[in-house]
């Protein structure tokens, strides 16, 4: 059995490139009131924020204008407290803002918070 996923070994380097453009963004902090910026570099940063990263990642899921899945439902994201079957179809800033993430990289992040977001 393979190790569980971690930041440090199989996260972080996804949003390398992504790290200076993000650190201007500032968003709901999940765990307490208010605004934090994220860090995508930060493991804390991105287990609070996991959920708004998942959505923006798969932002690019479906299209609206086709009506039409772009990916199948075993790589979607389930809406959190939705119902069974009910998946997010849009983010408000998909991320990355170049394009989708290849598949991997996505599934490489669902992975890690399955596995409980290892360091």
């Amino acid at each position: 059995m393979s190790a569980p996923t971690s930041f440090k070994r199989d996260v972080q380097g996804l949003f390398s490139r992504y790290v200076a453009d993000m650190n201007k963004v500032k968003l709901n902090n999940p765990s307490s009131s208010g605004v934090r910026v994220l860090r995508l570099n930060e493991y804390e940063s991105v287990k609070d924020f996991h959920y708004q990263i998942q959505v923006a990642l798969h932002g690019y899921d479906y299209d609206s204008r086709s009506d039409t899945w772009l990916v199948s439902a075993e790589h979607r994201l389930l809406v959190q407290g939705g119902r069974a079957g009910e998946y997010v179809r849009s983010a408000p800033h998909p991320m990355p803002p170049d394009g989708p993430m290849p598949q991997e990289g996505i599934d490489i992040f669902d992975q890690w918070v399955r596995d409980g977001m290892q360091p």
